[in-house]
């Protein structure tokens, strides 16, 4: 197998490059620019090619001549920029997955995993939000209302349609709410599950008016990878759209405590009430992964608590490699 991991030096998908490696493959990261940030200890294990994914020449030259199988799409164009430039947004989240579709078409690659969001379900309400949190199912209607999550929604019917009518292998997975190195850097506000980890590790304080008591399904992102990587070797799966979280409800509460085991001297005040993001309507829940567990082999292999010592150790390695 040769894979290429498009954003392969993003917060998915540095995880991503380096689960291939762990699992002895040598992936091809294609992306817009270099940055080793994420992934300094597996530079000698990886192949790099820069390019964008809206060029269609240049996605079909490299995957050609890397005599690429497989390819795992996690390039996106994200956050607040994203949402206030709504026509890059689509040309780089729809148009840029249409190009990785065709280049799998002309190419004859044997899987495409793209990574979707949450964000495409929309409002999270009834018995699928506070206070009961019932398990979100894959086929909950969908209702996105940022630009982000629409073309989200919008590359995972082009995924169908390839898959159904063009000859593509493509598998669609939905992460929950995410949390790894880099999202804080790169995610900005929407990187809270980020920022109250590296804040204290920095010696920072962590401080948010509400939110307390939001459940959330919170998913390590070495567990997005193991679903990456999950999706791309499962042979014939049948449903082609898959729950990829914890499947566990959690709070930033339980953020803390975990961080207080490791640093019991952490700044952190955390308010009571729901909808931690801020956002304009109902965000989080918890999803049901049952069918990416049955169909895929998925099971999360981190829980809040070993999630967050990981992370910690990660930016301990990650500022010692940069010193």
């Amino acid at each position: 197998m040769r894979v290429l991991i498009t954003g392969g030096m993003g917060v998915i998908g540095a995880e991503a490059s380096r689960r291939f490696v762990k699992e002895g493959y040598r992936p091809v990261i294609f992306a817009r620019h270099r940055d080793d940030n994420l992934i300094s200890d597996i530079v000698d294990k990886i192949d790099v090619e820069l390019g964008d994914i809206t060029d269609l020449p240049r996605l079909l030259d490299v995957i050609k001549r890397n005599q690429i199988t497989h390819i795992v799409h996690a390039a996106a164009f994200v956050g607040a920029v994203s949402q206030a430039n709504p026509a890059q947004s689509i040309n780089v989240n729809v148009v840029g997955t249409v190009n990785v579709l065709e280049a799998a078409r002309l190419f004859d690659i044997k899987r495409v995993v793209y990574t979707s969001a949450k964000g495409v379900y929309g409002p999270i309400t009834g018995e699928y939000g506070a206070p009961t949190y019932k398990p979100i199912p894959e086929d909950m209607p969908k209702n996105p209302k940022r630009i982000y999550d629409a073309a989200k929604l919008m590359s995972e019917h082009m995924c169908v349609y390839y898959t159904g009518n063009m000859g593509v292998d493509a598998v669609v997975l939905r992460f929950a709410t995410t949390y790894g190195p880099g999202k804080t850097a790169r995610h900005g506000k929407m990187g809270v599950t980020s920022q109250i980890i590296e804040a204290p590790a920095a010696g920072l304080p962590f401080h948010i008016a509400q939110g307390g008591d939001e459940k959330d399904d919170f998913i390590y992102n070495k567990d997005s990878a193991l679903g990456i990587y999950r999706a791309t070797i499962a042979e014939n799966p049948k449903s082609r759209v898959y729950n990829i979280g914890s499947g566990v409800g959690s709070t930033l509460r339980d953020f803390e405590t975990a961080i207080r085991k490791r640093l019991p001297n952490a700044d952190i005040k955390i308010g009571p009430g729901l909808n931690f993001l801020g956002m304009p309507y109902p965000p989080h829940g918890v999803y049901d992964i049952s069918r990416a567990r049955e169909e895929l082999g998925f099971a999360p292999e981190y829980d809040l608590d070993a999630g967050v010592a990981d992370y910690l150790a990660s930016l301990d390695r990650m500022k010692k490699a940069a010193a």
